[in-house]
């Protein structure tokens, strides 16, 4: 069974029911991705709820073991995580002070995280992207890639 997420390579790439590929490749531990509605952003999350749920572990074709999805009821697990990729949807409105600090300080796992305006994270201009649609692969658009901007 094929990981959703590639730690090596820093790399979410999977295909969901409908055909459609999610191919995101991260620059580094903390990435935030802004844009409008219907861009995808809550799209990607909740393909990869469906694979974590699919009990039919036989016929799954994606193990997403290493994929903490942090919703509002269970935001206080993030705490919990370990050398997960951790995506957080709506993040304007999951994240607190304490939440915030706690991801600036994190050096264990990843991020992915969703929202439509700044929400206070230390990140580099160099890791804020948007999606775009490449021939129906979803993927990261980066704004910049300065170098010196880590």
């Amino acid at each position: 069974m094929k990981q959703c997420y590639n730690w090596e390579n820093n790399i979410l790439d999977f295909i969901d029911i409908n055909s459609n590929r999610y191919l995101l490749s991260f620059k580094g531990n903390k990435t935030v991705v802004q844009g409008k509605s219907g861009t995808g952003k809550t799209l990607i999350c909740t393909m990869l709820t469906n694979i974590i749920d699919d009990d039919n572990v036989i016929l799954r074709p994606y193990s997403a073991d290493n994929i903490f999805i942090a919703s509002k009821k269970d935001v206080d697990k993030v705490f919990e995580q370990s050398k997960k990729l951790i995506i957080i949807d709506r993040a304007e409105f999951i994240l607190n002070q304490q939440l915030v600090t706690f991801i600036n300080q994190d050096r264990i796992n990843r991020y992915l995280i969703f929202s439509r305006k700044p929400i206070g994270l230390a990140v580099s201009p160099n890791y804020f992207a948007t999606l775009y649609n490449n021939n129906g692969c979803l993927q990261l658009n980066y704004e910049f890639d300065e170098v010196g901007w880590n």
